[in-house]
């Protein structure tokens, strides 16, 4: 074997190992904050590792490859289905249907982006905002297979015998929050993992310059269908353990949590790792944050329910306008100036 070819094997185990580090670290990081919180926060918490695979979902599509999706909750909605309908008109267990909703979400993920190949820029956002608006309607109109409205009644169930013999009394808040961690965890490492690879490369060729990219002999449109792939796995993943905190309806993907999932990845940063974690948590516990303060400074009720909108919409807007990359392009701007 040629000494050229070992650096590159090195360099994989590297990669490896530092993906694996992080996902362990993000999995303890979890718990060990659980441990701190009561069950609201806990159930806050499981929230924020939930939507955290959506977000990942939009890290790859929009921070990897450049594509503009207004629809991730929409494909949330289609492993959310998938997944509960396996559960209730099948009788599968539960972690068989959100490993099967993974692979319905990226069968549609293709059609997709058999679609999405030949779109860009506002076309292509303005094709998934409008599937967005079109999925609850399917739902309502075949009422008699989804349910309506009334939606399908799913959960986690109880923790195994074996877990509360090991772990002592385990609340459901806690059940959920180790039924959902494993999953973002492995959601990490998948990310970290594709962004290291040549597909990562050729999918942030494609992003910087289409033209350069198909010149370099990559296939364009094939890229972006398996980007679209891969995101809507993720998404579709995080939409059926999001539906069954109790219930798969129109109502808990509305339009505008494909808009809170895009929120989150621009305030942390499109294409960081890293700025999805953060803006994540941001988006689901600053509203929280926003009202403890406003009840202590007595503000009427008829601002303070506005104001946790407001407030995100503001920083988006801030975000956006001062710093497009983010709270980890804030990060490495400041690492940057420090070391010059």
């Amino acid at each position: 074997m040629s000494k050229g070819i070992k650096p590159v094997r090195l360099k994989y185990k590297v990669i490896g190992g530092r993906s694996t580090l992080l996902s362990v670290a993000l999995f303890l990081f979890f718990i060990l904050l659980s441990k701190q919180f009561d069950a609201y926060n806990q159930s806050q918490l499981t929230n924020i590792a939930t939507l955290l695979i959506a977000v990942f979902s939009i890290t790859l599509l929009t921070g990897a490859s450049g594509q503009i999706s207004l629809g991730q909750g929409a494909i949330m909605a289609v492993g959310g289905y998938g997944s509960a309908l396996l559960v209730t008109r099948l009788g599968l267990s539960m972690w068989l249907a959100f490993v099967l909703a993974i692979f319905i979400s990226a069968l549609f993920g293709l059609f997709l982006g058999l679609a999405a190949a030949r779109l860009s820029g506002p076309y292509l956002a303005g094709t998934t905002l409008v599937m967005a608006l079109a999925i609850p309607s399917i739902a309502v109109r075949f009422e008699s297979f989804f349910s309506g409205d009334v939606g399908l009644s799913v959960d986690y169930g109880t923790p195994p015998t074996w877990l509360s013999n090991l772990l002592g009394e385990i609340s459901i808040e806690q059940w959920s929050l180790y039924v959902v961690l494993p999953f973002t965890a492995i959601a990490l490492f998948a990310v970290l993992n594709l962004s290291n690879t040549r597909a990562g490369r050729t999918w942030r060729a494609v992003r910087d310059n289409e033209v350069s990219a198909a010149l370099a002999g990559i296939n364009i449109g094939r890229t972006k269908v398996v980007v679209f792939v891969c995101a809507s796995a993720l998404a579709g993943l995080s939409g059926a353990l999001y539906g069954f905190r109790g219930l798969v309806a129109p109502s808990v993907y509305p339009t505008d949590l494909s808009l809170t999932l895009l929120t989150a990845a621009v305030i942390g940063g499109l294409r960081s790792v890293g700025g999805a974690i953060f803006g994540t948590f941001a988006i689901v516990f600053l509203p929280d944050l926003i009202e403890k303060i406003t009840k202590n400074f007595n503000v009427p009720e008829t601002i303070g329910n506005y104001l946790p909108s407001l407030t995100i919409g503001i920083l988006l807007l801030l975000t956006v306008i001062l710093n497009p990359r983010g709270a980890a392009g804030a990060l490495e701007h400041i690492r940057h100036r420090r070391k010059h």
